[in-house]
């Protein structure tokens, strides 16, 4: 406490108003001073101490010389490269040794504190910095952007027990390598362009025809010599179960993966030649965003088929039988889930123990429990809507008109955003505004129709303008979240908090490091 006096006395008599400092962040390395601030103009980083030292420290920011000299500097991207460097906890790393993680998302970049404060009371690594190409075009921020402002959260929180960052979503060689550029930890490799889902349902002379045409005759010979006449068997805990390819079922799952395989091993190699062929950076496979759920038998012809071009992966995000829609609870037959999910963990932990990944993971609150018993090798959540929709939650509870505004922007947007997602959200179900009490309004946000409207248009909220070019909502969006942020973070805390109690993963004990 003594030196937080310090530094107000320091900053008497300065053009700053300082409005909050992070008690957490308070630091100290050869010989200065650093910790975070607010201030009227938002955050800020401080670097304090004797004059020669603070003018020769690498931060970018504005010098003030008193008795000691104090230096206060915008948390930037380049600031955070410098911070990484100096703070190498708050570097994304690989979180492969763990066997759970889970994914948060930070959309907005101000969700990371309630993040971190949800998973220090539990067992689990977080992926802090995970966005899509998509996503960061709806957000209008750069992969930069996104581990940066990752980056400070951890400093923010004095969390130093490692985190990632996941390039989530990517197609192509071009959107790893600014990925990777933004010193991302984990690739997530979309292969739903590469894949041939048309496969499954050509006639038996077509599928014969196209076998001939598209196969190249060395790799067919190989591939089919992987997998005719042998019979593949898993046991575990739960039970055990075994998988045969025919010859037909073996030339179906060729055409339906050969081009995914051989882009893969592309990037795969792609990746780690630009490290020295040091297996740095999680690697994850992503098929969950195609047309029809991926059997057993697709999976293990998949990881073979990679494993024999020397193809290892981190994670693989299958799509599973039933519905896995945005920000709403499973759907679908559990006992039929349970049964194939733990075919998909059998062969993961037989053929490179690799995690399970959950792709729109957020709040399948019902097919969690199941998920955590089961996932002997490894599992990896992936939320992110759901923390914006906590956002929402707290416009509701705070600011009910700007809420009302928004709800009637989203319920416009609705029809064009409904192209980008698959959801069976039915408008007529949601409760009208004009029949609520303001103090009602955050119940929308329990009501699975009312959720996915206000998910599936959060970029069209967030970049919203009148006719002079101005923000609708994002600027007030994000001047609420930072007049209420130990509000916002609680939420979140607890709303993470109930996804890792729901997977069963094991709470620190109070004795623990992280309290």
């Amino acid at each position: 406490m003594t030196a937080h006096h310090d530094l107000f006395q320091s900053l008497e008599g300065f053009p700053i108003e300082l409005q909050k400092i992070y008690q957490k962040s308070f630091t100290s390395r050869k010989g200065l001073t650093y910790g975070l601030i607010r201030t009227a103009e938002g955050k800020k980083l401080v670097v304090w101490g004797e004059n020669d030292a603070v003018l020769a420290d690498p931060f970018q920011g504005k010098c003030y010389p008193h008795t000691s000299t104090l230096k206060i500097c915008d948390l930037s991207p380049p600031n955070a490269i410098c911070l990484m460097e100096l703070f190498p906890y708050t570097k994304p790393v690989s979180l492969r040794e763990h066997k759970i993680t889970i994914g948060t998302g930070d959309r907005l970049g101000v969700a990371t504190p309630g993040h971190i404060r949800a998973v220090q009371k539990f067992g689990v690594r977080p992926v802090l910095a995970q966005q899509s190409v998509r996503e960061n075009t709806q957000t209008g921020r750069s992969f930069e952007e996104v581990v940066s402002d990752a980056a400070w959260a951890v400093f923010q929180e004095n969390y130093q027990d490692g985190y990632g960052a996941d390039g989530d979503h990517l197609k192509s060689l071009q959107e790893i390598k600014n990925a990777l550029d933004a010193a991302v930890s984990m690739i997530t490799l979309d292969l739903s362009e590469k894949l041939n889902p048309e496969a499954s349902d050509y006639p038996k002379d077509q599928l014969d025809r196209r076998f001939k045409e598209e196969i190249d005759k060395g790799d067919a010979e190989v591939l089919l010599h992987l997998f005719l006449d042998k019979e593949f068997r898993f046991k575990g805990r739960h039970g055990e179960f075994s998988i045969r390819f025919d010859e037909e079922s073996a030339k179906r799952n060729i055409l339906l993966f050969h081009k995914a395989i051989d882009f893969t091993e592309e990037a795969y190699q792609f990746i780690f030649s630009r490290f020295g062929n040091r297996h740095v950076v999680d690697f994850e496979i992503s098929v969950d965003e195609t047309p029809f759920p991926t059997t057993p038998e697709n999976h293990l012809f998949f990881i073979i088929a990679l494993s024999h071009r020397g193809v290892k992966i981190d994670a693989l995000a299958p799509r599973f039988i039933g519905e896995f829609q945005k920000a709403i609870d499973y759907l679908g037959n559990l006992a039929d889930f349970r049964r194939q999910f733990y075919q998909h963990v059998l062969i993961a932990k037989d053929y490179g123990n690799y995690k399970i990944s959950i792709h729109s993971g957020s709040d399948k609150f019902s097919a969690f429990p199941p998920m955590g018993e089961l996932a002997e090798g490894g599992l990896h959540l992936k939320t992110a809507g759901t923390s914006w929709l906590e956002a929402v939650r707290l416009i509701a509870s705070v600011s009910p008109s700007l809420y009302r505004e928004m709800h009637r922007w989203a319920l416009s947007k609705f029809g064009e955003a409904s192209k980008l997602y698959h959801v069976t959200t039915d408008l007529n179900r949601i409760p009208k505004l004009e029949e609520l009490q303001d103090q009602e309004l955050p119940t929308l946000l329990d009501q699975d129709d009312s959720r996915q409207l206000l998910h599936i248009t959060y970029g069209y909220l967030l970049n919203a303008k009148d006719g002079r070019g101005k923000y609708l909502f994002k600027d007030k969006l994000y001047q609420i979240l930072s007049q209420y942020e130990e509000d916002y973070w609680s939420f979140l805390e607890r709303h993470i908090g109930k996804h890792l109690n729901s997977l069963g993963v094991e709470k620190n004990p109070p004795s623990s490091p992280f309290f």
